[in-house]
Order: C-alpha cells, then structure tokens, then sequence
C-alpha cells in the first residue's frame, strides 16, 4: 500500500518533539539551573504546546530526569573496549568528564538535594539511575559471556563500586576527579570481585586520561 503524500510515519512526530524537549531542557537545565525551569519555558524553547510536554512527563522532575538520562547517554556512550577492566576505565572517564563540567555539577547538586519524602521526586531519581544502570549492564553482560566476571555478578554492585568514589568527590569533598582516581576505583572494584591481578593499577597504560 503506498503512502499517502505528506503523511506522517508513525512516531516520526512524536520521536522529534521528544527529542526537541529534551534538549531543550537540558539546555535551560545547564545554562540556567534547576529553579529557573519551568515547563511553560522548554515547550517555548522546543516550540511544542505545554499539553505536549505534559502528556509524557506529569512534572518537571520527571522532565529533568529524563533529559539527564538522554545526556548522559549521548554524552556517555557505553564503552566496549574488549575487556572488563578497558571498559570500566573507559565508562569511569567518561562520567568524569560529564560530571566535572561546572554546570553540571550544579544540576547534580540541586537534583541531590530534592526532597527525598516527595514520592514524585523519588520515582523521578530511580527512573534515571535505572536507565543509566541498565546501559552499565552490558559491561557486566558481556564480561561474564568472557568469562572474566561469575555468571551470578551482581551489575549494580559493581558499577556502583567504580562510579561511587567519583560521586562522592563530586558530592562531598570535592577532590580532584583525575586518572589516580580511576586507577583506584577501578582496581578497588575489581579487587572486590575477586580480581586481584589489576588491584595494583600495574596496567595504567590503559586508563583513559581525564587530566586534559
């Protein structure tokens, strides 16, 4: 059956106002911060009507969860360098880069801080960390088809083991976030499962520079 001229692919429309409202948010997002975006702002911004933005995320912390995930995801491709320990360092770099950038760390504070007894904010912050998880998931996936991790490797344990020392700092102290850290956190996870040829950080050679 032929198309009709000038009529829409199925999802063609709704696939690029998705795309445009997302950027759009994480535009006003990293320039602006948190407080200063409103709904009526990125449907503007998009050129989409506000009901639009409404029919897929119900608030702006949806909104903004959303449009972090899709950051992190085009900023943050996951990493398949043939080995366990390449893609953890790559995966580890990689967030450091994203999350040294000041406007970022901005929006990762505020979003932190958001009350934590609001359902709605809660819901919002564990669809982003699932959606980042389950891409980190495929490290893990093809690790254990290698035979470098035990088929029973808990994906969240580890990744969270390589990531949390960089959040931390982020967070916390606000150390450097440099190529020491990612030696140490990647030979402290692997340590943990039991690697304990790279424990030492003696292949540094591979470890992406995050030092410009």
């Amino acid at each position: 059956m032929t198309e009709k001229p000038g009529r829409q692919r199925p999802g063609g429309r709704t696939a690029r106002n998705r795309e445009n409202v997302l950027r759009a948010t994480a535009d006003l997002l990293l320039s602006e911060g948190y407080e200063q975006l409103t709904i009526a702002r990125v449907a503007a911004a998009a050129e989409v009507a506000e009901t639009t933005v409404y029919r897929r995320w119900p608030s702006k912390v949806h909104l903004v969860a959303d449009a972090l995930s899709e950051l992190a995801r085009v900023e943050n491709p996951i990493p398949d360098t043939g080995t366990l320990e390449g893609d953890l360092r790559a995966l580890l770099a990689q967030v450091i880069t994203l999350v040294e950038r000041p406007e970022v760390q901005r929006v990762i504070l505020t979003v932190v801080s958001l009350a934590a007894d609001d359902e709605e904010v809660v819901r919002a912050k564990d669809a982003f960390w699932e959606a980042r998880f389950a891409g980190a998931a495929g490290i893990v996936n093809r690790a254990v088809a290698r035979g470098e991790l035990p088929p029973d490797t808990d994906p969240y344990e580890l990744i969270e083991d390589v990531a949390a020392p960089a959040y931390f700092r982020v967070l916390i102290t606000g150390r450097p976030l440099d190529s020491r850290l990612v030696d140490r956190s990647v030979a402290l996870a692997l340590n943990r499962q039991g690697i304990r040829d790279a424990a030492a950080g003696s292949d540094r050679r591979a470890s992406p520079s995050v030092d410009g």
